[in-house]
């Protein structure tokens, strides 16, 4: 009788095998998206803490109706360069990244006379006759989204990872995380 092993053996070996490395895939990829969103984190409670200075400041937040996005392009497979900044609304704020950023910022403020954008985080009057501001991150893990621009100002959000806060709440709030 020779020993060696049986096919069977072997196929049972090799299902193990496949079994824990998609187990370590994902794990993985959590590992990874879980960092990602720790930058988001971190970086929209910097822009908070920097408009409330702002705000102190010149009795405004910092920024327009428009957008104001940075980095200009929407990291996709590699993290985009912060510096330098051109955006005069990052400017002002003087906000910095100690590196390269996984998502594309941006920045929404309006004065006591102006109403935020329909899709922004307010419940109806609740900034009237008050100075706003919302910010928010896109990030597009998966690459799906074809690079396409953080949009807010739209319903839909697309595939990309988005995260955002504003003057009225201090939680961040993430949708589709991980895309």
């Amino acid at each position: 009788m020779s020993r060696a092993f049986t096919l069977v053996e072997l196929m049972v070996v090799v299902v193990i095998v496949g079994v824990l490395s998609v187990l370590a895939m994902v794990a993985y990829r959590k590992y990874a998206y879980s960092a990602r969103s720790s930058e988001v984190h971190q970086f929209l409670g910097a822009v908070r803490a920097a408009q409330e200075s702002y705000f102190q400041s010149f009795g405004q937040y910092c920024g327009s109706l428009q957008p104001a996005r940075w980095p200009a392009d929407l990291p996709v497979e590699q993290k985009a360069a912060w510096e330098p900044v051109t955006q005069p609304v990052w400017v002002a704020l003087n906000l910095r990244s100690p590196g390269a950023v996984w998502f594309q910022y941006f920045i929404v403020a309006g004065t006591s006379t102006q109403a935020p954008p329909g899709n922004a985080p307010f419940f109806q009057g609740e900034v009237e006759n008050r100075p706003w501001f919302w910010v928010g991150a896109c990030g597009d893990f998966d690459g799906d989204a074809g690079g396409d621009a953080c949009t807010p100002n739209t319903g839909d959000r697309g595939n990309q990872s988005f995260f955002e806060t504003s003057s009225l709440r201090a939680h961040i709030v993430s949708y589709r995380e991980g895309e």
